[in-house]
């Protein structure tokens, strides 16, 4: 294929250059040559690490379908500059997000980047760069491109990654985890990148770079899973964010009827057939319907408890808290309280998580004070004495210090019991006293 024409430039930035071309068929294409960083120029070890990671790009583009990526029609990977070419796309992801901020609809492709991403990901690769500038339109399909960072390679996945200030740069799509170990990163940071422009697309797009994102209702429930600090705390594959996402934007904002919780009470009473799958509908449909709360956590008994544990710690965590605002915000019968306190101890043992022990710790307290009952202070005091962790003291001080509520309730189960705030730890008798 020979070049005849340099219509205009496209991109300029990384380890590449993007023009648009008229070859020797007539057709104009868009070909991508490699052009490194102006900093390598005296260094020729690193240029060629760089000129072996381009020419992993095109032999790892090659192999992926058409129908879900854009295609390389030719390539000359023979010299010192290689380069190939690819279709000229019809549009930047960008372009869609702009357009649907403007009309107040979703965009379209959603689904054409999951699928994309799933592709990638069951056959062991990890996009690492997913953000608008990289999804392209092409045969009326959104499909990912420039697979620069793809490669499993150790030296060429060791040199830096590119950034960019500007408001589709790299550092706003990228999950925390890649700029302390970018090599070893899994999955769930293309699920962080992908979270990430859904920021764009439902909120204003302001943001931190690699910090938990949310946004309103919803879809901002998906975007806070996408982007969780901790990868492990995110959605576990593109299978499972898709259903949840999908559905949002494809279900009637009806009403939720006493039917649905009803099924979901009736599902808890089948709880050995639950998996994975199932317990996360279940928590994303508790955190969408709050106004369900008390049909659904009357129902819960010991063993359902133990059984979330066995599905999955992170998703546990997840009902505790929720489960600890319920506690917090209604009155028990006197009787009831000794079963809550059960299911808050089971949550609290059961997790080594300081964010869930201290909640546990606040709701148990805040039951025990307000319903006068000292079989819960018993274990409010338990899960707050000198022998707890001083890092979880130090958590529960500040949550004392943040709310003179607490402080009442953490005073009030000492008095309740015959103690002084020196039962304490040390850390909390401490805040107890300010």
């Amino acid at each position: 294929m020979i070049i005849t024409n340099v219509v205009q430039l496209i991109n300029d930035g990384g380890f590449g250059k993007i023009e648009e071309v008229i070859c020797s068929d007539g057709r104009h294409y868009a070909r991508k040559t490699f052009n490194p960083p102006a900093n390598t120029a005296n260094d020729a070890v690193t240029r060629e690490k760089f000129r072996m990671r381009f020419i992993r790009e095109v032999k790892t583009q090659k192999r992926l379908p058409n129908t879900l990526f854009i295609p390389i029609i030719f390539e000359d990977l023979s010299g010192s500059a290689p380069w190939f070419l690819m279709p000229v796309a019809d549009d930047v992801y960008s372009n869609e997000i702009l357009r649907s901020k403007q009309f107040g609809l979703n965009p379209q492709g959603l689904a054409d980047i999951l699928n994309s991403l799933e592709y990638i990901h069951s056959i062991g690769l990890v996009h690492r760069d997913l953000k608008p500038h990289n999804i392209l339109l092409h045969e009326n399909t959104w499909k990912l491109a420039d697979f620069g960072l793809i490669s499993q390679d150790k030296d060429t996945l060791s040199q830096p990654i590119t950034t960019s200030n500007n408001a589709y740069g790299t550092a706003m799509y990228c999950a925390p985890e890649q700029t302390t170990d970018f090599r070893r990163v899994t999955p769930q940071a293309d699920i962080y990148s992908f979270g990430a422009i859904l920021h764009d697309i439902y909120t204003d797009g302001k943001r931190v770079p690699y910090s938990t994102l949310s946004g309103v209702g919803e879809i901002g429930l998906i975007i806070e899973r996408c982007t969780k600090d901790k990868a492990e705390q995110r959605f576990k594959s593109i299978k499972s964010l898709r259903e949840k996402l999908l559905y949002i934007l494809s279900k009637d904002n009806t009403v939720t009827s006493n039917s649905d919780a009803n099924e979901w009470i009736s599902n808890l009473k089948d709880i050995d057939s639950w998996n994975f799958d199932k317990f996360e509908n279940f928590v994303f449909f508790l955190k969408r319907h709050e106004d369900l709360w008390n049909s659904i956590f009357f129902e819960l008994n010991i063993e359902t408890i133990e059984a979330f544990f066995s599905l999955d710690k992170e998703l546990t965590n997840e009902f505790s808290l929720l489960y600890f605002r319920w506690v917090a915000t209604r009155t028990f019968s006197f009787d009831y309280c000794d079963v809550i306190i059960g299911y808050i101890m089971k949550a609290y043992d059961g997790t080594s998580d300081l964010d869930v022990k201290t909640q546990a710790v606040m709701s148990a307290a805040q039951l025990a004070r307000t319903h006068n009952r000292w079989y819960v202070m018993k274990y409010v005091v338990r899960m707050a004495d000198k022998s707890i962790e001083e890092n979880l003291a130090f958590r529960i001080s500040l949550e004392l210090e943040i709310d003179t509520r607490n402080i009442i309730n953490f005073e009030g189960c000492a008095r309740g019991l015959n103690y002084g705030p020196s039962i304490y730890h040390d850390i909390i008798a401490e805040s107890l006293k300010k």
